[in-house]
């Protein structure tokens, strides 16, 4: 396979997770006897360019039309969301009656922060969670974004001020096709805004449960920048957010259109001083890798030989990376609890472990809860002590820990 933005060859693999499932492919009930369509998932590193990729892609329509996951139950993303179109709306000028389009818009959150400014708005997004921005009135085209869906999006609605995807740049299978799309689709002065989980903070963290197949490529900025020069543009500014552990927003514009922010070169210049462009960097972190499942392993074996009780807590996509991984089961892990009626009833895929309501954790009192949204522990834990569970806390990442 080639790199998705040189057609280069010369990939470099330097992790195995092993044949999983997509992640967000939850089993229904009715679905149980029926098997599982498995994919190898190991990243690889392009030493042309610098992009972190992985090697297999999953047909689109097996993810993102059958979806489990909706943005209105993160608190912290419709905080970043409220944020962003705040500052788009501000930074850029945007008046009433200009045009915003968010690609991968869910249910549709991201664009309703721009309702009360009176800016038009439209979303492109081709899952079933769709239904519930168009129950909210928020119009909203139903597909995978494309040159071809650009131009249909202008003959109807216009050029547009500013273009946002957030946490689905990343995920293009088709990324020439999609970058067509955006030059056609932006104004002379209009702006592309993305967040992508940062590669920079994916290796110094050692957050590799982001490691999943919705995930194809794991950005940084350098890669970004020769990317956008193919299609005549540039990145005018770029800088680090909190969303997923660590995310970069790049702010992108057709060239020379606005004045690049010192920031840009500040980032690249800290990108190669980390290492993040030599081989070695990608193989100590497999080597990190590996310890953590050696560690967390030998605390679940510990628990186990006890013969006490863990069920998880969340059933996020990036939890059923490291389920996975570890070769958890029913067996091991009693069930998880969630509050998305989405995934409540449903069977985590791979691992086929049950998810239920989160009321079961506080009658059922489990020994020990695994926090596989690891990354909000500080936020989480409290609140779920505060709902009445006694137990200790599993925090997998990124050194295994019992609180």
């Amino acid at each position: 396979m080639a790199c998705f933005i040189c057609n280069q060859d010369n990939l470099f693999n330097f992790l195995d997770l092993g044949l999983q499932p997509p992640s967000n492919a939850f089993i229904r009930k009715e679905d149980l006897s029926k098997s599982e369509e498995i994919y190898s998932l190991k990243p690889c590193f392009c030493e042309f360019c610098g992009l972190v990729q992985l090697n297999y892609i999953v047909d689109p329509r097996k993810i993102f039309i059958d979806y489990v996951y909706n943005t209105s139950t993160n608190n912290s993303l419709k905080e970043n969301f409220q944020n962003l179109v705040g500052l788009i709306v501000g930074r850029f000028n945007l008046k009433k009656g200009d045009f915003a389009v968010d690609i991968g818009s869910n249910d549709g959150t991201l664009l309703s922060y721009y309702l009360p400014r009176g800016i038009k708005i439209l979303g492109v997004d081709p899952s079933n969670v769709t239904k519930l921005a168009l129950e909210k009135n928020i119009p909203t085209i139903v597909d995978f974004f494309s040159e071809r869906v650009a131009a249909d999006i202008i003959k109807k609605y216009g050029q547009a001020k500013a273009v946002t995807a957030t946490n689905v740049f990343a995920h293009v299978d088709k990324l020439y096709d999609f970058m067509a799309g955006i030059t056609k689709l932006l104004a002379k002065d209009g702006v592309f805004i993305s967040e992508s989980q940062y590669l920079l903070d994916t290796i110094a963290k050692l957050h590799y449960d982001l490691i999943y197949h919705e995930h194809l490529r794991y950005y940084s900025l350098k890669p970004l920048a020769i990317l956008f020069n193919k299609f005549g543009m540039e990145i005018f500014d770029a800088e680090r957010i909190s969303s997923h552990g660590g995310s970069i927003r790049v702010y992108a514009a057709k060239s020379g259109e606005y004045p690049v922010s010192e920031s840009v070169a500040a980032l690249m210049k800290n990108e190669e001083s980390s290492g993040l462009y030599r081989k070695e960097t990608f193989t100590d972190f497999a080597d990190k890798v590996s310890r953590n499942k050696f560690e967390f392993l030998e605390i679940i074996k510990d628990i186990k030989g006890r013969g006490q009780r863990i069920v998880g807590i969340g059933a996020p996509a990036k939890g059923n990376t490291l389920l996975n991984y570890y070769g958890m089961n029913p067996d091991i892990i009693d069930y998880l609890v969630e509050k998305s009626e989405l995934k409540i009833g449903t069977f985590a895929p791979g691992t086929r472990i049950p998810v239920v309501a989160e009321s079961k954790l506080f009658k059922d009192q489990p020994e020990y809860a695994l926090l596989l949204s690891w990354n909000l522990a500080d936020e989480l834990i409290p609140k779920i002590r505060n709902k009445g569970y006694k137990g200790k806390f599993i925090v997998p990442m990124p050194k295994p820990t019992v609180l």
